[in-house]
């Protein structure tokens, strides 16, 4: 009997280890500030993740149909030409068509340059209409797509990796956001979205400077990778301006760099908890998108040197999965069954 009450207490233990209190939350989810802006959600957070279709479908089949993410994070390159991106267009059209039945809208990140992470940004051409068939075809695509989406044009803006600088980046979100309004996408909302900590958080002063202006920008963004950017104090003046300016913030991208998945605990208390403390905390965040990748896998397939960036696919965790499923599960985040309130929120503020 003694065994049997011991073997008993063991799986209570373990069956508790997954319960909500384990997560380790010190804040409830402030309430979200509402600033009308195009596609913004009136009071909830959208769910949203990638960065290519086989992983957004693996990530979405780790939630119940009533909590899978409406936003699937994709990318194109300007520099590429119209051909390039018709190429995109039939592979991100093959997966919408994939998630038929599931309501699914796009994150989109728009880059201007030639190179990998080597400065070879080509903003200035892109203003000056070098790229004006490549960005004539991702406007058609837009139009063809029909969903509404997000447009991060020249994300990670201030990185040395893309080698923009502030004056001809300022040129080509306005050149591109004219060109995108002139054809009467009111269903795509532009995103101004910084690199961060990746970039060495840097001054304000110099971080403005890329700004294209309020009437330009629908949305901020910030891209948040290693466990020692989530507590900066950076990103709490990054929150607070973007409030100034009266546009929500999307997480543009976010990943456990460093940290991966693999150590259960050790990993949700590196990342985990803090990425969703920095989430709970800041009522203008209203969206993100988690990537979840093995970026050893996808260093090796790209070329990139994100060796060390550890493996973040949830699945490969039971405890990391199940906690983070489980925060997914607060009533206010928006899900693909809930599209609609993106959908039906054209109120434009600019």
């Amino acid at each position: 009997m003694r065994k049997c009450l011991y073997g008993l207490l063991l799986s209570l233990v373990a069956g508790n280890a997954f319960g909500s209190g384990q997560a380790g939350f010190e804040n409830e989810y402030a309430p979200r500030v509402d600033f009308a802006a195009l596609l913004e959600p009136a009071t909830g957070i959208v769910h949203g993740a990638g960065q290519d279709p086989g992983s957004y479908l693996e990530y979405s089949a780790l939630f119940d149909p009533a909590h899978r993410p409406m936003m699937q994070m994709t990318y194109i390159s300007l520099t590429g030409g119209a051909d390039s991106v018709r190429e995109w267009q039939e592979r991100v059209q093959a997966s919408l068509d994939s998630l038929a039945g599931q309501q699914t809208t796009l994150q989109i990140g728009v880059n201007m340059v030639s190179g990998q992470d080597d400065g070879s940004g080509d903003a200035g051409a892109a203003a000056q209409g070098a790229y004006d068939a490549a960005i004539d075809a991702f406007i058609a695509a837009l139009q063809d797509f029909d969903v509404p989406a997000w447009v991060r044009i020249g994300y990670e803006f201030e990185g040395s990796w893309n080698g923009y600088t502030p004056e001809s980046y300022v040129s080509a979100f306005r050149y591109i956001t004219e060109k995108m309004r002139e054809a009467g996408l009111d269903e795509v909302a532009t995103v101004w979205c910084a690199a961060g900590g990746s970039a060495g958080f840097i001054d304000f002063g110099e971080l403005m400077a890329y700004y294209p202006g309020d009437g330009f920008v629908d949305w901020w963004g910030v891209d948040t990778f290693s466990p020692e950017e989530l507590t900066n104090p950076w990103l709490d003046e990054f929150f607070s301006l973007a409030a100034e300016h009266r546009k929500p913030v999307m997480i543009g991208e976010a990943t456990p760099r460093y940290v991966g998945v693999n150590k259960g605990r050790e990993s949700w208390d590196a990342w985990f908890r803090p990425f969703f403390e920095m989430v709970r905390k800041h009522p203008e965040i209203k969206a993100i998108s988690y990537i979840n990748w093995d970026w050893v896998y996808w260093s090796d397939t790209l070329g990139f040197s994100w060796h060390d960036w550890e493996d973040a696919r949830l699945q490969n965790d039971e405890l990391v999965k199940r906690l983070y499923v489980e925060e997914l599960s607060n009533p206010i985040w928006i899900h693909a069954p809930n599209a609609e309130q993106i959908i039906q929120r054209k109120q434009i503020t600019r």
